[in-house]
């Protein structure tokens, strides 16, 4: 018997008693960003209904999600390490990729798929995430031309910035109106 079969077999006897949590986990991080991609989308209506209000309970229930997902991947982590000194391998399976690369048997097809399942959910919340930023980065460039349509409006060129010189058309200058 060759000795990553031997492993597997071994794996597959002492990783039995683990399986279970790293299941239970899979799916509690499978959950946890199913609801991080839920205040992905509630970020997405509310940039674009301009619900500015509601971006402070979006980004609570975010936090909360990220540090659940964090106590998650550090109870996985160390479910991981339990695996590998159960398998008198330490050295060999320090991490989650190695472990599902060695687990052998229908148990470990059980959690490569699991596994699969994490992962292409977080690759979703990530490119939902991207969406917002250039929903995000295309408002504010609306409003800043907005904003500099409005102060060359309204200036008429009597406008002066804060050190005293006309003021650009630039939204971000500070504008005093020149009166008399």
């Amino acid at each position: 018997m060759s000795e990553a079969s031997s492993q597997g077999a071994r794996m597959s006897s002492v990783s039995t008693t683990h399986s279970a949590q790293l299941t239970d986990l899979f799916l509690r991080e499978q959950a946890s960003c199913q609801a991080l991609l839920e205040t992905v989308e509630a970020e997405r209506h509310a940039i674009k209904s301009l619900a500015i209000g509601e971006f402070h309970s979006i980004n609570v229930r975010r936090i909360a999600v990220l540090e659940e997902l964090r106590s998650i991947t550090d109870a996985r982590d160390r479910v991981v390490r339990q695996i590998a000194e159960a398998a008198a391998r330490p050295g060999s399976l320090t991490s989650l990729h190695s472990l599902l690369d060695r687990w052998q048997g229908p148990e470990g097809a059980r959690m490569r798929r699991h596994y699969d399942v994490l992962m292409t959910t977080a690759k979703r919340v990530r490119e939902e995430i991207k969406l917002n930023v250039v929903l995000i980065e295309n408002f504010r460039g609306f409003i800043e031309q907005a904003l500099a349509a409005g102060a060359s409006a309204m200036t008429d060129g009597k406008a002066y910035n804060r050190s005293g010189k006309p003021a650009s058309i630039h939204p971000m200058s500070t504008v005093v109106y020149q009166q008399g």
